[in-house]
């Protein structure tokens, strides 16, 4: 038992640390996407390696949990829990990754659009930062509500969108460019709730479906 605690201690401590990662590389895309920097949107691209690492090593501390140690139904609820947040950050960390790409072939012009990207991000870092806080403090309550902040990066892009159909000057390859830039961050959000989906498991045994 002992060793199986501290089997599901690391796989924690890795949990936040590819959180850690991830909110990291979606901060510094605040800066590139005001001020635009070549070596910093690699950079971005390249921690993703970093990311996908901590996902293989989380699941083979899984592997190892479930095939050598019998953990009873909490622990077992515990280890299913980590391995599905693990993949829905690794995605968030592919998100900021497919934006650095994106920027790195062209720059955004339009301050609107900018100041919309620059809202989004502050806010889907924000849900995750707190959500990663309800995984470490195992807040149900918490959870719930984070998910509910979703909404905001909906109504955010629908807003972008609008605006730009209606009020900016861009050819139509450049709109649906960047539209397809903006969902990125966008579907952050929804594999954060998905995180806080996984919470709601791993504390209390039950599937709820917050979308």
């Amino acid at each position: 038992m002992v060793k199986l605690d501290k089997e599901l201690e690391t796989m924690e401590l890795n949990i936040i640390k590819m959180a850690n990662r991830v909110i990291q590389m979606h901060e510094r895309l605040i800066g590139v996407l005001e001020t635009p920097d070549k070596e910093v949107e690699l950079d971005i691209m390249q921690e993703d390696d970093i990311v996908n690492h901590l996902e293989e090593e989380i699941n083979d501390q899984a592997v190892r949990s479930l095939a050598l140690l019998s953990p009873v139904a909490s622990d077992l609820r515990k280890v299913v829990a980590d391995i599905k947040i693990a993949s829905e950050l690794e995605r968030i960390g592919d998100y900021a990754k497919n934006i650095a790409k994106f920027l790195i072939k062209q720059e955004i012009e339009v301050p609107r659009i900018i100041d919309y990207a620059q809202a989004m991000e502050k806010h889907m870092i924000e849900m995750l930062q707190e959500t990663m806080k309800a995984y470490e403090a195992r807040d149900v309550e918490a959870a719930f509500q984070i998910a509910k902040k979703d909404e905001y990066l909906n109504q955010l892009l629908k807003e972008l969108r609008n605006d730009v159909g209606s009020g900016v000057s861009l050819d139509i390859d450049h709109i649906f460019a960047v539209s397809s830039m903006l969902r990125n961050i966008e579907r952050g959000g929804d594999h954060i709730k998905n995180i806080c989906e996984h919470i709601i498991y791993m504390v209390k045994g039950q599937h709820y479906d917050l979308s």
